[in-house]
């Protein structure tokens, strides 16, 4: 407890509006290092926050944070600091509360306010009193009642027909009951829970009882559809299933081949037609089958024996010409052409030589309004985009042409990459063996360079052991993997850190440019010494400096700030005798050049790019928008913004670009309370803005700190959304078959969160409605080369990524990556479109 820990409290504050509360010099009251077996407590008070509260913390396996109102001006905060082995605090130790709201005002009301646990925190015990099961059926089930606090959910699991203690942390909680099901759902009983509100004090106990109303009963079924042969084996089926007395809809979804649907909680009895069915290139292709419901499992398979091909009636439909204007004479790519039209369900699909400068489809082509998509191609290394009309209309007379372009993108052959698309992660440097990485058999691994990860603007370091050791990581790793399977470290580093705002004070600072540039040097310095001589690590400058210039809108190219000063002084300090070119000025587009100047004349070897953000035209809320054009829209301004500072131009030119949104797994407290809650459609919308600016800028992009956490299926046990990082991100990369083409086979748990802070559904299972056709169950990752996507870097500070330490997805995510490795897609003619 507090009164045998010794720590520290001071303000970190950037505005009125965000600070940061540091606790450091944490210890015990005999000087002597504290140790905690599993975590940390902390309690304190905090200003009204309009947001989640993050702590940072990099040795910590997790955090969980919770808040309650105390009145107007202050709430209670409640923080469990998770760790997954015993820790024992370091001297130079420091866990940074970031807190958006008025820290300046009162401070010492806030630093006073703190309280540290070891292995503890204030807390009372509920009793969980749980009825018998309502029916025999449920008799093996186990109740989850769920206790919540500012967000943070506290589940409890108690035997049917027992009272069972828990020990929760003091506060005021809300109390819900999840529903009693067997594991096909075909037996269901309502939990009532009382009370609904529940005070927790410290050292009394408290009851809350659990009992059924009536039992449910329904029927399920899985519809299996099997291995299809050519032409629709690759194509995307409509599912029917039609009760045939009423003729009423009992389901409707779309899957691939060689997958599985699970439909839960269908009506109890009646006969039912399901139908399958696809129509291309002017041929239906349809299989029926008929099932009765009981309560029961009904199994209705699918396979190609049961495929009936119909020639459509094509009288009225007329022959459609496409004209491709290229500026490549010699190409031999061949580019595949696909019109959809949701109305008619019809679906044209045909592979056109690039060098045709008009050709038919060989089928004739009904009248209407469709979709088309062109697939991309490669010259060489250079991937090149073919534009289409956002819409095309077929018209009745035949006189429509389908008109394309083709648009060139980046070269894909970057300094320090494989000639694939490669996937990487953050290291926590706590294996040093590199286990994870080398069961993914990743190509690149990241971290933070130097002490304070931001830079350490507040002095010239002495050593930087995080770039050392990350570039010795990385090298055991390739000598495990094998000399053919190369393994770049990639330090991430700030010579400016506006990921806190205050952009125009944080400019200005011409001490702090001094030494995070001198710091800057000496972790290329380290890497040359202890890395491969001809690529010696990669770079990520500066995450969220451009996007924070950006979003301001008062910071362009001819900004006056401290550069020639302050690089000539790190360079004098690190005895570095170069001569600083005269076109870099005192200016924020002179600052983008001395980086890009420093990093190539410093740094001989190293492969580096800057970052933006989703964020940088002033939100990132438009990703949930449906049907409109702002990825494109949002990465043109972008792009806009970044050519005029000359980020990518001239001999100094950065190697590639990387692009992140907020890293937290979705369906934590920090994603889906702040904004960022993807479903498919959002992940997909993320993509595209990351294509567009790729052919925007002629750049190679990384997507960075992209979260691996997937989704848990409903057969699952979750038991704590926090802890065991749950999301969408690994889920739609890499795919998940036991999610399929059906978001029931999402855990309910999933499905009831509540996201806020700017996503536009109440529920989660209200966002992935609104991303229909709904379909998880192959990698998504198989055009990212033709989106100019050179690498994936996986996860963050606290965010899922290969390393197993954070979450319950890293042995989920290396397997996957395996798997991807036995056939990396290439950067040529031969990559998948």
């Amino acid at each position: 407890m507090s009164e045998n820990i010794d720590f520290k409290v001071r303000v970190d504050s950037t505005s009125e509006w965000y600070g940061t509360l540091v606790v450091y010099d944490i210890k015990n009251t005999d000087g002597s290092a504290l140790t905690v077996d599993q975590y940390l407590g902390v309690t304190f008070k905090s200003p009204p926050v309009t947001s989640d509260i993050v702590v940072d913390f990099w040795e910590a396996e997790s955090s969980e944070v919770s808040t309650e109102t105390i009145d107007s001006t202050s709430v209670a905060v409640t923080v469990r600091i998770n760790f997954a082995s015993p820790y024992t605090f370091q001297s130079n130790d420091e866990i940074k509360f970031e807190i958006n709201g008025d820290i300046l005002t009162d401070p010492d009301t806030w630093t006073q306010s703190f309280e540290l646990y070891a292995d503890d925190l204030p807390s009372g015990t509920v009793k969980v009193d749980c009825a018998p099961a309502p029916d025999q059926r449920l008799a093996g089930s186990e109740q989850v009642v769920t206790l919540s606090r500012g967000g943070w959910p506290t589940p409890l699991t108690v035997v049917l027909g027992s009272i069972e203690e828990n020990k929760v942390a003091a506060g005021t909680y809300t109390v819900t009951a999840d529903e009693l099901t067997t594991a096909d759902e075909t037996v269901v009983a309502t939990a009532q829970v009382s009370p609904s509100e529940l005070s927790v004090v410290v050292d009394q106990s408290t009851t809350v009882t659990v009992t059924y109303s009536a039992v449910n009963e329904y029927s399920a079924m899985d519809v299996s559809i099997g291995q299809l042969s050519s032409p629709i084996d690759k194509e995307t089926l409509q599912v029917k299933v039609i009760e045939r007395s009423t003729g009423n809809s009992v389901a409707d979804f779309y899957s691939h081949d060689d997958h599985t649907s699970k439909l839960r909680r269908l009506p109890l009895s009646g006969t039912v037609d399901v139908s399958a069915e696809v129509t291309l290139n002017n041929v239906k292709y349809f299989a029926t089958k008929v099932a009765a419901l009981t309560n029961a499992v009904a199994i209705v398979s699918i396979d190609q024996s049961d495929v009936v091909a119909q020639d459509l009636d094509t009288t009225g439909f007329v022959d459609l010409t496409v004209k491709i204007t290229t500026d490549l004479s010699d190409s031999n790519a061949s580019i595949d052409v696909r019109l959809s039209s949701t109305a008619s369900n019809l679906l044209y699909d045909q592979v056109f030589q690039l060098n045709t400068d008009s050709a038919k489809f060989d089928v004739p082509v009904a009248p209407g309004d469709y979709t088309v998509k062109a697939s991309g191609f490669f010259d060489g290394t250079t991937v090149y985009k073919v534009e289409t009309p956002a819409s095309f209309r077929v018209a009745t007379d035949g006189s429509s042409v389908l008109e394309l372009s083709t648009l060139k993108g980046a070269d894909l052959d970057v300094h320090g990459f494989p000639n694939y698309l490669s996937f990487g992660g953050l290291t926590d440097l706590v294996d040093m063996e590199g286990t994870d990485f080398v069961n993914a058999q990743a190509s690149s691994l990241f971290k933070y360079a130097g002490s304070d990860g931001g830079g350490d603007p507040d002095r010239y370091l002495e050593d930087d052991p995080v770039t050392t050791r990350t570039v010795q990581l990385a090298a055991t790793v390739e000598s495990k993997l094998g000399s053919d399977h190369p393994v770049l470290p990639v330090l991430i580093s700030y010579t400016v850190n506006l990921s806190g705002g205050d952009v125009g004070n944080h400019l200005k600072d011409a001490d702090s440019h001094a030494h995070s540039f001198g710091n800057l040097i000496l972790s290329m310095s380290l890497a040359k010494q202890y890395g491969k001589e001809d690529v010696p690590a990669g770079y990520i400058v500066n995450p969220d400096f451009l996007g924070a210039c950006q979003q301001d809108g008062g910071f362009t190219a001819s900004y006056a700030m401290p550069v020639r000063q302050p690089l000539t002084d790190a360079l004098a300090y690190r005895e570095v005798d170069v001569e600083i070119p005269d076109n870099i000025t005192d200016t924020l587009a002179g600052y983008v050049l001395a980086v890009n100047w420093l990093i190539r004349t410093v740094g001989e070897g190293i492969t580096f790019g800057w970052q933006i953000n989703l964020w940088g035209g002033g939100d990132s809320n438009w990703i949930y928008n449906r049907d409109d054009n702002a990825p494109a829209e949002k990465a043109i301004e972008t792009a806009k913004y970044v050519k005029s500072l000359g980020v990518y131009n001239g001999k100094y030119a950065p190697d590639f670009l990387a692009i992140d949104r907020y890293e937290g797994d979705d369906f934590t407290v920090r994603g889906y309370t702040k904004g960022y809650c993807y479903g498919p459609y959002e992940w997909g919308r993320f993509f595209d803005f990351c294509s567009a600016v790729s052919f925007e800028l002629q750049v190679p992009v990384v997507p960075w700190q992209i979260p691996a956490s997937r989704i848990p299926n409903k057969d699952e046990d979750v038991v704590d959304l926090e802890t065991e990082h749950w999301g969408t991100g690994g889920t739609y990369i890499f795919g998940d078959e036991k999610i399929n083409t059906d978001y029931h086979n999402i855990h309910p748990k999933i499905l009831a969160i509540k996201p806020s802070g700017g996503v536009p559904f109440d529920t989660v299972e209200d966002l992935f409605i609104a991303s229909q056709p709904f379909d998880l169950s192959d990698p998504t990752y198989g055009d990212f080369p033709m989106r100019g996507i050179v690498a994936v870097l996986l996860g963050g500070g606290s965010t899922t990524g290969i390393v197993s330490d954070i979450g319950t997805t890293g042995p989920w995510t290396q397997e996957k990556l395996s798997v991807y490795m036995e056939s990396p897609i290439p950067f040529s003619a031969d990559s998948s479109t």
